[in-house]
């Protein structure tokens, strides 16, 4: 390589110093989606854990009180099918009885299942999320999220 074809030391200065200013620029782009990959982490644990709360208390009101709908529902059973025991047969009465109770617990049932159902689980952090992947994989070229 002669003299005249090795690069002036000025432009060797020039880029050197682009290279440090890219690298700057990209260390930064790195800590900033560090930064918020770490703040969508702590808001799934937070979310994560208001659901699970809501979750589990709501399923045990459900458990503590259904002894007690079992035991009313027995003696109210056992009393109205032996008041209808006076219009029809006992047979008949008990299993009448049992029925409306069968069809009155699976809707009760149903309705409690639909509420857990519905309860959208993570859902902030599942929209920061979305929104974030747009905001970067939509932003045009030149511009930062």
């Amino acid at each position: 390589m002669t003299a005249a074809s090795m690069p002036s030391l000025p432009l060797l200065h020039r880029l050197l110093f682009v290279a440090m200013t890219l690298g700057s620029q990209l260390r930064e782009v790195v800590d900033g989606f560090s930064e918020l990959t770490a703040q969508h982490v702590r808001l799934a644990r937070l979310e994560l854990a208001q659901d699970a709360r809501f979750v589990g208390i709501r399923v045990g009101v459900i458990a503590g009180l259904a002894p007690l709908i079992l035991v009313g529902y027995g003696f109210l059973c056992v009393a109205l099918a032996l008041a209808l025991r006076r219009v029809m047969a006992a047979d008949l009465a008990f299993l009448s009885v049992g029925l409306v109770n069968l069809i009155g617990g699976v809707i009760g049932i149903a309705l409690a299942a639909r509420q857990l159902s519905t309860k959208a689980v993570m859902n902030d952090t599942l929209t920061q999320l979305e929104a974030t992947s747009a905001v970067v994989l939509h932003a045009p070229e030149g511009t930062q999220p």
